[in-house]
């Protein structure tokens, strides 16, 4: 079933529990990798965007969940970050996996990095590469993909990470004092990813 299908399915009530007021609630799942914290934050404030939508949502890191069945779920939300251009190696195998049932429902991919809070050409072409490349390795063509800005966190890192960022940083222009983390996320944004997703899913909150 494609996703237009699946949509159409979602909005004619298929596949949907039914609270006792009778208000629909799809069910969701976020999937995440996330390598110094930063990546399962923005996960738990998307499914908090969601939750307050009126979607049923499952947030689970791809690290631990290896037996995760898909049919039970009408919309899938996988989160990754990029470090030395890749995205962690346990959501590629994860996604690689799982492709096909990721084929048969509504499905979004956002990616976390630096070079997303660089507000150039050049670094939206890269990190659209990378996108590019993981929906390549993986065999998986999202519904909607996502660049997020993600932090950066000195703090988090071990001493040989920490010298090498404070290098970029400096060709970069960022901040190079490693006793704080700088935080480049629009958390109103990724707020707002959490509505548009369940507008995806094909529901909208009761006002």
């Amino acid at each position: 079933m494609g996703v237009r299908r699946y949509a159409d399915a979602v909005r004619s009530k298929r596949w949907l529990a039914v609270s006792m007021t009778g208000h629909i609630h799809p069910n969701a799942l976020v999937m995440y990798a996330s390598t110094h914290g930063h990546t399962a934050r923005i996960a738990a404030r998307v499914a908090q965007a969601m939750r307050a939508e009126g979607l049923h949502v499952d947030r689970l890191d791809a690290a631990s969940a290896t037996e995760i069945e898909l049919d039970r779920y009408d919309i899938v939300v996988v989160g990754a970050s990029l470090h030395k251009e890749h995205h962690q190696k346990q959501i590629v195998e994860w996604v690689a996996e799982r492709r096909d049932a990721l084929g048969q429902r509504p499905t979004v991919f956002f990616s976390v990095s630096l070079s997303a809070a660089e507000d150039s050409e050049e670094s939206r072409a890269a990190t659209q590469r990378c996108i590019d490349e993981f929906c390549a390795q993986t065999g998986w063509t999202p519904s909607r993909t996502e660049r997020i800005a993600g932090c950066l966190q000195y703090r988090e890192y071990d001493v040989f990470t920490r010298q090498i960022m404070r290098l970029m940083m400096r060709r970069m222009g960022h901040p190079t004092d490693a006793s704080h983390d700088y935080d480049y996320t629009d958390w109103d944004a990724v707020d707002g990813l959490g509505r548009q997703i369940a507008a995806l899913a094909g529901i909208t909150a009761d006002v």
